[in-house]
């Protein structure tokens, strides 16, 4: 017998980090249950905040999309919370979600750099990213145009626009900020069809649900300002030519009266730069350069460019210009950057950096189910979208304090843990059922002792397996809740 319950606990012990380890760990160090009361958060039907969300948190992990899948999946029994209460929670329209994300993302930092010093290559960044839904009568749905695949308007997607702000430490990508957009509205009756509830106008649902036709210039903007006020810190913002415009560029030199720069790529349109006394628009300016013979080369990179410092009356300040043809394309991709003092290398090494968003989209698309919300309520999908990215912030700074490559090798480790400890859950299930037609069988013969099996070796080293396995622990600490 006690060589058979070692294959149970083989199952259960095979990886050192377990997933209720990892998530619950990286919430003690990070001080969540202070976080939610600090931010506002209040308890739910005699549950704190912090386990509600933890259980939010790790359905990702069990590649769950809802609460309606948990409940009809053979995890449910980890706990004895009702369905009720994880959706009292995610519709309330006063939940201050924003906060939240925030002050973990600040503890993030605290963590990870004590020092709060500023890397030479920090940044803000900016990007949108679209989010997929499936059903017209989600709150404030509409078609949006994805302007990565270009797909054009008459094939535009049923989702939302995620605007995220981000911050880029010199290690790694730390989300601090959304907020999701509306465009092409849908037909007049297909909106009364949509799902609606009245809201405070001061809850922070309502002005979360306003921002969704608020411009996403406007919003990055107001990003911006929040962050620093929470002191978040960076020398560098960076954004794709979709947010370069002049008015956000000037904004953004103004902040901290000028402490950070902005490097970004920019549309070749009618805006002008002033170059040896003449206002000229960027097409124009290039062939100026092609004629004066300055082009230069990249070997680095394998780049032919052009480098230029003008002076830039949309934002009244001297910007540095890089035309730039990279191999195998034939247009000439334009370049601004208000720190004239980086040479082309030294602006493409930070610029790059913006790769990091566009990494961070697609693993928490990929693997911690972000857009999968079901929900027809505004709230929830908001509740949704941090909740994937406090997750993110967890497992970002573990992989940054246990060395993993990448959060997919991580997220891999995590979900064959959870698999194989759904195997022991179903062994044990099975094994459970084996004893009791045993002892049955040998309490009707007599040949045992009931009592004395029950107090012996064998059974205590069974107990005391599953007592310390994840489902044991799940269900012992749930009934400790108060």
């Amino acid at each position: 017998m006690r060589g058979k319950t070692k294959e149970i606990e083989k199952v259960i012990q095979t990886h050192s980090f377990s997933i209720d380890s990892i998530i619950r760990d990286v919430m003690k160090t990070f001080n969540f249950r202070s976080l939610c009361h600090k931010v506002g958060f209040k308890k739910e039907q005699g549950y704190p905040v912090a386990d509600i969300i933890t259980l939010l948190l790790v359905f990702p992990l069990m590649l769950l999309n809802s609460v309606n899948a948990f409940y009809k999946s053979g995890y449910k029994q980890v706990t004895k919370m009702q369905k009720d209460t994880i959706y009292r929670l995610k519709n309330h329209a006063r939940m201050p979600w924003r906060n939240l994300l925030l002050h973990v993302s600040k503890q993030f930092q605290s963590l990870v750099n004590p020092d709060q010093d500023v890397d030479d290559k920090s940044a803000f960044i900016f990007d949108d990213t679209m989010d997929e839904r499936v059903g017209r009568r989600i709150e404030e749905v509409s078609y949006v145009h994805d302007h990565v695949t270009g797909r054009k308007k008459s094939k535009a997607t049923l989702g939302f626009k995620n605007l995220t702000m981000g911050l880029f430490d010199g290690k790694s990508f730390n989300p601090l900020d959304f907020s999701l957009h509306s465009e092409k509205k849908l037909y007049k009756k297909q909106r009364k069809e949509q799902y609606q509830k009245k809201r405070d106008p001061r809850s922070n649902g309502a002005k979360r649900k306003k921002e969704c036709d608020v411009d996403k210039i406007t919003n990055a903007i107001r990003m911006l300002k929040r962050a620093v006020k929470h002191g978040f810190k960076a020398k560098y913002v960076l954004v794709d030519s979709w947010f370069a415009s002049k008015d956000f560029i000037r904004t953004c030199r103004g902040v901290k009266d000028g402490a950070m720069h902005v490097i970004c790529a920019v549309r070749k349109d009618w805006r002008k730069y002033r170059y040896q006394g003449k206002d000229m628009h960027a097409k124009e300016l290039l062939k100026t350069l092609k004629s004066e013979g300055k082009e230069k080369r990249c070997r680095k990179r394998n780049t032919r460019y052009y480098e230029v410092t003008v002076y830039y009356p949309g934002i009244d300040e001297t910007v540095k210009l890089f035309f730039c043809r990279f191999p195998y394309q034939k247009e000439w991709r334009l370049y601004l950057s208000t720190d004239i003092s980086l040479s082309f290398i030294e602006t493409m090494d930070i610029y790059s950096v913006r790769w990091t968003i566009e990494v961070f989209f697609r693993e928490t698309k990929q693997h911690l189910r972000l857009g999968k919300c079901q929900s027809q309520d505004f709230d929830a999908q908001i509740a949704h979208v941090t909740t994937t990215y406090i997750l993110y912030a967890f497992l970002s700074y573990f992989r940054r304090v246990n060395d993993y490559e990448t959060l997919g090798g991580l997220f891999e480790e995590m979900k064959d843990d959870m698999v194989e400890k759904n195997m022991a859950q179903r062994l044990w299930e099975m094994f459970d059922e084996l004893l009791d037609v045993i002892i049955a069988a040998t309490s009707e013969s007599g040949a045992v002792d009931i009592h004395a099996f029950k107090t012996s070796e064998e059974y205590q080293y069974i107990k005391t397996l599953f007592e310390d396995s994840f489902l044991g622990h799940q269900l012992f600490d749930d009934d400790n809740v108060a």
